[in-house]
Order: C-alpha cells, then structure tokens, then sequence
C-alpha cells in the first residue's frame, strides 16, 4: 500500500519522489501543499483530496517496484480510491489521476474521453469560483518523464498551481496530448495549442508543438521553438531542433548559426551523449540522438523525418511495445528487424543481446541504412549486420515510393502506378534466404514493419516460421488514413493463425499480454504480438 499512514511520513515519501525528478524545488514548493496534508486522515481516507493523495503514493509505490503483483495490488488500490474519490465529486484531481491511469495502461480512447469531458465541466467552477479548492499531491506516470526538461516544468508548475482545479486542469490537458497514439497529428496539434495557452512559458510545451507544427509543415513552428529557446537557451535538444529547422537550402546561415552556438557547449561537455550532434561536420549527412541513455542514434537530419522529431520531442519512440520488446529480448538472442527504418527496435535489441547475440536489420531506404551503420559504427556494434534491401516473397527487385518522411516509404509491386515521382530500385530478397545467406542457427524475434508489405514477407518466411517459430511483433496497421482510422491487418491475422500462432494485444505497465480471440478485436491496435502455440 503507502509506506506508511502517518502525516509526516507520507509527505517526506512525497517529497523524495518529487526531488528525484526535480532536484531543484526545495521544500518551500511544499508549504501551501502541507498545510492542507496536515490533517489527512492516512488510514482511513474519506474526502476526495485524502483519496486522491492517497491513490498518488500507491501509484508511486507502484512505479518504484519491480515485483509485477505489487505493482498490480498498488495500481488496484490507486484506482479504488480514485474512484470513490470521482464518485464524491469534490474535487478534480481524482478524474485527472483516474484518467492518467487508465492512459499509461493503454486505455487512451477511455483517458481521452474522460479528460476531455472533465476538463470542460472544471472549466467554470475554475474560472469563477470564489472559493480556493485545496492542492493536492499530483502524479506523472514514469513514460511521460524522459525528457529533463519536461519533468522539471510539469512538476514546479503543478506544485506552484494557483490551486486544486489549475492543477486538474494542466493534467487534463497533459492526458489529451499524451492520450494521442502520437503527438504531431491534427488532435495532438490541437491539444498542445491548448496547453501552450495555459503555460506560455513552459519551454517543453513550445518546443513539442514547434516540433509538431513543422512535422506537419506549419512554418509558424518556427516561432514555436524559437520561444522555447528563449526559455531553455541551453537545453541540448532544443539547440538541435533550431538547427534541423533552419538547416534547410534555404537558411543555411542561420542554419550555420544555431550549429555554431551548440558547438560550444558540446566544447564544454566532450564526453557528454547528448551534445554529440554539435561535433559532426555542419555537412553531415546525419545527425546523432541520445538514445537506451548510454548510446547515440544516427537518424535523418531533417524535422520531416517522424523518429528524429518524436526522439527529440519525447526522449524515446511512442510506441507502447517498447516497453515489451526490451523486457524480452535476453542476452544471447537472434532478432531480425525487418522495416528497421533508423533503428530504434534494431538498436534497443542490440543493446540487450549483447556480443553474445545477433541482430539484423532489414532496411529498403538508402538514407536510413546510412544511419543504420553509422550508429553501429559509432557505438562499436559489432554484432549488427545491415541488410540493405526488402524482405519480400521472393528474391528479385523492387520500387520504393519514396514520401517526405522515410517512415511512409512504401514498396510497389512491379504492376502497381507510383505514389510520387521519387523512388528507388531495391533488391528483395525472402527471409528464408536471409538465413541461408547468414547462416543462421536460430531466430527467436522477428519485428515486422514493412508498410502494407508484411504478408509477402511472412510468404517468404516458410523456413523460418516452421523451423525456428519466432516470437513475432508486427505492425497491425499500414499508416493512418485521411481520417486518422487505423485499419487493421488481417490478412497477416489469418496467415499467422494458420501457422499456429496466437494473437495478442500488449497492456502496458502492468507488462500484459492479453489475447485476441477474434479478428475484429485487432482494430484499434498499433502493433500485435503473435506467439507459438506450442
């Protein structure tokens, strides 16, 4: 449950939480928040604010363990409390932390309804209330923290809230923007509009919706970033992003300048990951991102490029399966990644098997297979083998349709009409193949990404399947649609299912697979987990 019941105890046990993720608040950013703890009934909980505060340490005491049925019986007491907390309809931070929970647990369609709902009827009490509506202890789940940027203004402006229904209010609005598959889309853009109006001067709010802005070639992004400059003038990833923005033909001044002035900070701070982009040459064909804290990714040195914006913007990919994918793959394994785009499967997999294991990325586009090596490279990789090429199902030639983000490229069979005018003629070659030609003992995770291509990549997977039963991760959707409506894959579905494989759906946090029984609970899933039978 809590550490303990006592008054004293529960807030010091607060406090070491929130000095961990912000070291710089000292125990003032306390005094309007202890003065209304100091009467918290502990054992016994009744009124909103006690369950809400109690509900916030068992969240906590959750994140902070590795035993995943202490997490689970802490999740259950925060979100009984919670409820009870809704249920009395006294105070907005109950809703708020409800649905942050059920937000890091995968239910972002829930979380967002429910925010979105609640943040409009705390709206007018909040702004026309004559009576102060007490501070509460606030909660920020551990995959919103990455960026130190981000933690150190969520927390002093949440601890520095006018009072309890400014508090609700900012975690609404960090629930709609983080309740978003990602960031840079039309809602999420709306959303992180919203949020700048509440903290004009949050440099990690400028800062995402510059990134978003310009992904989604709003040039008024620009203004964004720059503000976020003015507020974090030293702040590694914002330098970056300055620079990537006016990189282009047709700033290369400015471009030079923003290089120029990261440069001497990196002069500071040689050894320092983060600042390892400011060292390259101003003609690099890539740029470096921190990324699994102690490696550099290479990535495409442009803002339209989707994983070099979200791993600025977030500080690691969105995707909920990472969470997964890292707690399975072990030191010794062979993992292919087909679709590896720059890496961030490839590389957090290589990380975890070690010299000992192998790794292969599959990668069609020759701007990201340049990347691809470059991180081996610079990171000493040794085991991680690039394969520039399409797994396919068979071993021939191939188009790439080629987008402005390389994430949408696309490969086009031979008697299909090109997208765009750009694309690139790429060999394919089956999986099956890929063994022979690597002498492949064993392969026991296969991640597909490919794009709509995935089932002639299976088709050209016999051996592999029958022979080695991989452990699958595969993208359920080909991309988003006009209308932002995921549309699932379920021809790759039924192949797998006829080789014996069982579908699932990853829960986060509680490190859930929970499984799909039918081919219309597929909808609305990013990635999908298939695992052997037997």
């Amino acid at each position: 449950m809590t550490p303990s019941s006592s008054s004293t105890a529960s807030i010091e046990w607060y406090w070491k939480y929130i000095h961990h993720n912000c070291p710089e608040l000292t125990t003032h950013s306390f005094v309007n928040l202890g003065t209304d703890l100091e009467n918290a009934d502990w054992d016994e909980p009744t009124s909103a604010i006690e369950l809400n505060n109690f509900a916030v340490l068992a969240l906590i005491e959750a994140e902070q363990t590795d035993n995943s049925e202490l997490r689970a019986i802490n999740l259950e007491f925060a979100l009984d409390a919670l409820q009870k907390g809704v249920d009395l309809d006294q105070h907005p931070l109950c809703a708020a932390h409800l649905a942050i929970a059920h937000c890091m647990l995968g239910d972002r369609e829930e979380a967002a309804h429910s925010a979105y709902s609640q943040l409009i009827s705390t709206l007018q009490p909040a702004f026309n209330s004559i009576d102060r509506l007490p501070l509460g202890m606030v909660y920020l789940p551990l995959q919103w923290r990455n960026l130190a940027i981000a933690r150190q203004e969520q927390f002093h402006t949440l601890l520095h809230a006018e009072d309890g229904y400014t508090q609700a209010i900012l975690l609404f609005i960090e629930v709609l923007c983080q309740a978003q598959v990602v960031f840079y889309n039309t809602v999420g853009l709306r959303f992180l509009q919203l949020a700048s109006q509440l903290s004009p001067q949050s440099a990690y709010i400028n800062f995402k919706l510059g990134l978003a802005s310009l992904i989604q070639q709003q040039w008024e992004g620009l203004f964004y970033l720059q503000r976020a400059r003015k507020f974090a003038f030293d702040h590694a990833s914002v330098l970056q992003a300055m620079y990537l923005a006016y990189r282009e033909p047709e700033n290369p001044k400015t471009g030079d300048f923003w290089r120029n002035t990261a440069h001497k900070y990196a002069y500071r701070h040689p050894d320092a990951i983060e600042w390892k982009w400011a060292q390259l040459p101003i003609e690099s064909a890539v740029t470096y991102v921190p990324f699994e804290q102690d490696m550099v990714l290479a990535v495409e040195p442009n803002l339209r490029s989707i994983v070099t914006s979200v791993l600025l913007a977030e500080g690691d990919w969105f995707e909920a399966e990472m969470e997964f994918w890292r707690d399975q793959i072990q030191p010794g394994m062979t993992v292919i990644d087909v679709g590896a785009n720059v890496g961030v499967y490839t590389f957090s997999a290589a990380r975890r098997v070690g010299a000992s294991g192998r790794v292969l990325a599959v990668e069609p586009f020759s701007g990201c297979v340049q990347c691809l090596q470059e991180t081996c490279r610079v990171n000493n990789l040794s085991w991680v083998t690039v394969c520039a090429g399409a797994a396919s199902d068979r071993n021939s030639t191939l188009r790439l349709s080629l987008r402005s983000a390389s994430e949408l490229n696309r490969v086009v069979a031979e008697d299909e009409e090109l997208e765009t005018s750009e694309f690139e003629e790429i060999p394919c070659f089956t999986l099956d193949h890929l063994l022979e030609r690597e002498n492949l003992s064993r392969v026991d995770w296969l991640k597909i990404d490919a794009e709509g291509h995935e089932l002639q990549v299976l088709m050209g997977s016999d051996r592999l399947l029958t022979e080695f039963a991989p452990k699958i991760l595969y993208e359920n959707v080909a991309g988003l649609s006009t209308a932002d409506e995921y549309a699932s894959n379920t021809d790759v579905a039924e192949f797998l299912i006829a080789k014996g494989y069982q579908l699932f759906r990853y829960r986060p946090y509680l490190q859930e697979l929970l499984p799909i029984d039918s081919i219309s609970e597929l909808r609305g899933n990013l990635n999908i987990v298939a695992i052997p039978k037997e």
